[in-house]
Formats: structure tokens, C-alpha cells, sequence
């Protein structure tokens, strides 16, 4: 259905429109009188020719007049007229017509001017109405009495009561069938009109629809081509989509360069499974409890809404990659699930060098912790040689040497401890653990450094402590990390503040200051500075290996970014959470939660 058809009106309705311009309607007075003009107009003519005799010119003439005069008003005042046709008013035109042909009965005394009284009689019996069927055969019946009436030197016609009787009557019931034929067609004309115009208001509605899906269409359509020119564009991703049994239905340039195969080889003819080592789908289905193929790969993101992890691709030459893929349902334009999107980022040669870097700490370590330990041990021998005296100079010397020893005693723990973390054997000594008391510990610890480089620490802790579940080794570790990177961070005239309070979790992850239904008790340590802060963009960094922010850089603050690193691991194995909040230049507050 085209803007054109739907907005052309019908060839009929153009007809009728013309027709109705140049004709009044017959419902209105000026229709309805249209019939009797004319009759009028023809008996005029004929008494002219001398077809009707002339008893009394008079009357003849009167009724002429009458009539003519009748319809020029009706004319000049056909607006005002219709506005009330259904009114007396529409009485009057009809019942003028009558006397008009009374006076020409009278004035001809021919029975064939009677045929005049067909033109008011119509006229009345289409009013809507039924009282001017009435009406119309009341004046028919004056019609035939006026005659005897006016002329009086003319003798009554003998037939004149059966006249009398029977025009009536077949007036009122010629009238009646007439007049309800009319009422029919006027509610079926009514019923047209509504027709008509809820048509119009369907067609113009359907025309607005049409206009709609249109536009719509088309912004689809443009937006389709926006996604599959982003989608092409992506050359270092693969991005896959599957229906919901895996098989491919997208398969970007990106995929085609990882894997090896055209568009054309893969998209409805190959799995997403055929790209997975069997070995690795099986382990998968295993730990998931779940059937093996594409019920394993898909498992956690069906849980979850979505998974990103390691997998082994094997590409058309039989090369392995190692891909972090992350997997997302896909839904169709009603919101039912329709595939699965795969995007993968090739991590094949960043986890080698991962691996190569792991290796390599863990070997360093290794081989720098024996050496320390012998140079550890003999210090102490030589310091604690109570028959090889020292002198001063000499102990100093010593003691200078033993400090960076320790030093570098503790960082090659701590290399040793990210190895074991990034490995996965780090383990845990759980006890009860008074967090306290661990925090009162780490600010006794910081306390000289803090006082030499001029900042001041204040403690806020529970009186009676504040017990919970962890390793007290690990757990002073992580506290020490977070008070001695607030003291080295926060300048001279700077002040530390460290402040434990029992908290309550909810299901979402808020922590409340008091209890509700449905919370859990946690011990919150937040660690507060006034130093340097840290870059908004670089807070995300801040528990990778080895980073050090920008300001810590400027500041020329010692450190090799492994503190953070450890705290992290710490809290996680404990069950905790580790957030940040900072702001360059105002400070830094470590939030540390822990389960009670």
C-alpha cells in the first residue's frame, strides 16, 4: 500500500463531491422543493400554450405567484433553511406548494392539475418525521375542498367525498412507506458517513504506521550496517556469534586473521566447538558438573551473564593460541535468547612472557636467598664476637651493611611470595586474629619512620579488640604494607590516621555502620593519608606487579610496587575486599573488610 493510494480519495467519492457542489442534498428543503419548482415551472408553460382552461384568472395567476415566489425565497434562503429542515420550519415550503396548487385547481377547475400535489406531498413524506405524512394528507384533502370553497358559481363535483376519502388516504399510507424508506436510508447514509470517516481516520492512521515502520526500518538497517562495519573493522579481536547450539553466524576479520579460515568457510557449516581442544572442553565440563562441548564452554556465562577466561584455540593449521575470551548471551529483537558472542584477544604471547617473568623471579629469588642468608649469618657472627672487638667506625659500617641485607632479605620474600600467589600455592594459617591488636603492631612498627620524616599517626581502635578468622602473619603483613606506603607517601607536617570499626555487608557488597536484616558483621580498617594521592587514571594500576604511580615517581619515593601487589592477595584470601579512594594532592584512604 503506497503514500499515493493511501492518500488519494476514491474515484466515487470525487463523483459524489462534484455532484453534491453542484446539487443540494435531498435532504434539505431546497431538494426536496427542487420537484414541485419544476412541476410548477411545466403547468405555467402549459397554461400559456392553452393545454389547461382558465375559470378564474385570478386564482390562476395567484397560485403562479405563489408558487414562484415560494421558491425564490426558498432559494435565497436555502443556508438558513437547512439548518433547521428537520424542524416546523420544514413544513412550510411543502404547505405553500399546496395552496399554490389549490389556487390552480381553482382557477382551471381541472382535475389534472391534482398531479401537481405529487411534488409537496414528496417533499413532506421524505422530512424525517411522521407527523408530516400528516400533515401532508391533511392539505391534501384542503387541496380538494379549496376549489369548491373559492368558487362558488361552480357546482361540487358529484365524486368530490370519495375524493376526499381515498386521496387521503393513499397520501398517509404512500406517505408512510415513503417516509420510512427514507428513515432507512438516512440511517444507512449516517452509517456510511461514520463508515467513511473511520476509514479516513484508518487510512490516515495506517498512512502515519506505514511512516513509522519506514523510518524505522531504515534506522535499522543503517544501525545494522554500523554494527557490521564495526564489527569488520576489529582486526586484533575475534568476535564470533553463534545461535544457541553454537553453530557460527558471525565471524569478523579478526577471527579469519586468528584462525585461519575465510568468512564463507566457517558461518553456517562450522561449530565454535571445532575450534577448542577436546581436553581442555572436557576438564570444563568436569569442574562445571556440566555435559561436555558447547554445555561446558557456556556454562559459567549462562550462571553468571557472562565469563572471560583462558581458552586454547587450535587454528586451520593445527597452532594452538591461548585467547582470553570473553562469552555474552545474545538476544534477538523480542529479548529471547538467541546465540552466544565470543570475543577473543590472543594472550599467547603475553602469557609466555608472564610465565618467562615468574620463572625467572622465582628463580632469582632463589638464588639471591642463599647468599643473603650466609652474609646475614656471618654479620651476626662478626657483630656478636665478643673477642674480635669492633670499634665504632667498623660497627656502623656493619650495621649499614646488615639493614640493606635485611632489605634485601624482605624483597626477595616478597618476590618469592607473588611467585607462590600467582602460582596458586599460597596458603593460609587460619586462627583467631585480634585485628587490633595487629593494627596497634603495625603502628608501632611505623612509628620511627614516621617520626623522622616529621608525620604524625593516630589510632583508632576498639578497646576490647576485634577478633577475626585469618593468618596473623599475613594479616600483619597487609597492615604494615598499607601504614608504611601512607607514611612514605605523606610529607612533612602530614598526619596518618588508621581507624578499625565493626561494620555490617549487605548481599550487594555495601558496607552499613549499623545492623539490618540480611547483613553481615566485617571488620573495616580504613588507612587515611594527607599526601600526595594518586592520578585518578592510574588507580586501576595500582595492585599490578611493579607499578608505581606517577607521584611516587616525582616524589622520588623508594619502593618497587610489590606492596599493594601482596596486600591484594592477602585480602582476597581472606575473603576481604581492598578499595581505594584518592584524590592527587589531598591524599589517599585503603579501605581493608574482613569477614568476622
Amino acid at each position: 500500500m503506497t503514500t499515493a493510494v493511501l492518500g488519494r480519495p476514491a474515484p466515487q467519492d470525487q463523483r459524489r463531491r462534484w455532484f453534491r457542489g453542484l446539487l443540494p442534498g435531498a435532504s434539505s428543503v431546497l431538494g426536496r422543493s427542487l420537484p414541485s419548482t419544476a412541476m410548477f415551472a411545466v403547468t405555467a408553460g402549459l397554461l400559456a400554450l392553452g393545454a389547461f382552461p382558465v375559470v378564474d384568472g385570478e386564482l390562476v395567476a395567484a397560485g403562479l405567484v405563489l408558487a414562484a415566489l415560494t421558491t425564490a425565497v426558498t432559494t435565497a434562503t436555502a443556508r438558513l433553511v437547512d439548518r433547521n429542515s428537520t424542524g416546523d420550519s420544514a413544513v412550510l415550503v411543502p404547505a405553500a406548494h399546496l395552496a399554490a396548487v389549490a389556487l390552480l385547481s381553482a382557477g382551471t377547475g381541472s382535475p389534472a392539475v391534482l398531479f401537481l400535489l405529487l411534488g409537496p406531498v414528496l417533499a413532506l413524506a421524505l422530512t424525517p418525521g411522521r407527523r408530516h405524512v400528516l400533515v401532508a394528507a391533511v392539505g391534501t384533502a384542503c387541496v380538494l375542498l379549496v376549489p369548491g370553497a373559492l368558487n362558488s358559481l361552480s357546482p361540487a363535483p358529484t365524486d368530490l367525498p370519495g375524493a376526499l376519502l381515498l386521496g387521503p388516504l393513499a397520501v398517509a399510507v404512500g406517505g408512510l412507506a415513503v417516509n420510512e424508506a427514507a428513515r432507512r436510508h438516512g440511517l444507512r447514509a449516517a452509517e456510511v458517513v461514520r463508515l467513511r470517516t473511520e476509514r479516513s481516520a484508518l487510512l490516515a492512521q495506517v498512512q502515519t504506521r506505514a511512516d513509522e515502520l519506514d523510518l524505522a526500518t531504515r534506522m535499522l538497517a543503517a544501525r545494522a550496517q554500523t554494527m557490521t562495519s564495526v564489527i569488520d573493522a576489529v582486526t586484533e579481536q575475534s568476535i564470533i556469534g553463534t545461535d544457541r547450539d553454537g553453530v557460527i553466524r558471525v565471524w569478523n576479520p579478526g577471527a579469519e586473521r586468528m584462525l585461519g579460515l575465510p568468512r564463507a568457510d566457517v558461518v553456517r557449516t562450522r561449530s565454535i566447538v571445532e575450534f577448542h581442544l577436546p581436553t581442555e572442553l572436557e576438564t570444563a565440563a568436569e569442574d562445571a558438573g556440566s555435559a561436555a562441548g558447547m554445555a561446558a564452554l557456556v556454562h559459567a556465562a549462562q550462571e553468571h551473564g557472562r565469563d572471560v577466561r583462558d581458552w586454547t584455540y587450535v587454528a586451520a593449521d593445527g597452532r594452538q593460541r591461548t585467547v582470553s575470551v570473553a562469552i555474552t548471551p545474545r538476544t534477538d529483537d523480542s529479548g529471547a535468547h538467541a546465540g552466544w558472542n565470543f570475543v577473543g584477544t590472543d594472550m599467547t604471547e603475553v602469557r609466555a612472557t608472564e610465565r618467562m617473568k615468574d620463572q625467572f623471579v622465582s628463580l632469582i629469588s632463589h638464588e639471591l636467598r642463599t647468599p643473603l642468608s650466609s652474609i646475614l649469618g656471618y654479620l651476626e657472627l662478626v657483630l656478636d664476637d665478643e673477642e674480635q672487638t669492633l670499634t665504632d667506625e667498623q660497627r656502623a659500617y656493619l650495621g649499614t651493611v646488615e639493614r640493606n641485607a635485611h632489605r634485601l632479605q624482605r624483597l626477595v620474600g616478597d618476590l618469592l611470595f607473588t611467585a607462590q600467589v600467582e602460582a596458586g600455592r599460597f596458603t593460609l594459617q587460619p586462627e583467631d586474629v585480634d585485628l587490633a591488636a595487629v593494627v596497634r603492631a603495625a603502628e608501632e612498627t611505623a612509628r620511627v619512620n614516621a617520626t623522622n620524616g616529621g608525620v604524625e599517626i593516630s589510632v583508632d581502635v576498639p578497646d576490647d579488640g576485634l577478633v577475626v578468622p585469618g593468618d596473623a602473619v599475613r594479616l600483619g603483613q597487609a597492615c604494615d604494607n598499607l601504614v608504611s606506603n601512607a607514611v612514605k607517601f605523606t610529607p612533612t607536617g602530614g598526619q596518618v590516621t588508621l581507624t578499625l570499626r565493626r561494620a555490617w555487608q549487605a548481599a550487594d557488597g555495601e558496607v552499613l555502620d549499623h545492623e539490618l536484616p540480611g547483613t553481615a558483621p566485617v571488620a573495616r580498617l580504613a588507612v587515611s593519608d594527607t599526601g600526595v594521592g594518586i592520578p585518578a587514571g592510574e588507580q586501576g594500576k595500582l595492585f599490578t606487579r611493579f607499578f608505581r604511580a606517577s607521584t611516587a615517581q616525582r616524589n622520588a619515593v623508594p619502593g618497587v610496587g610489590l606492596g599493594l601487589t601482596i596486600t591484594k592477595a592477602i585480602t582476597t584470601a581472606h575473603g576481604g575486599a581492598l578499595d581505594v579512594t584518592s584524590a592527587e594532592g589531598q591524599g589517599t584512604t585503603f579501605t581493608l573488610t574482613l569477614p568476622v
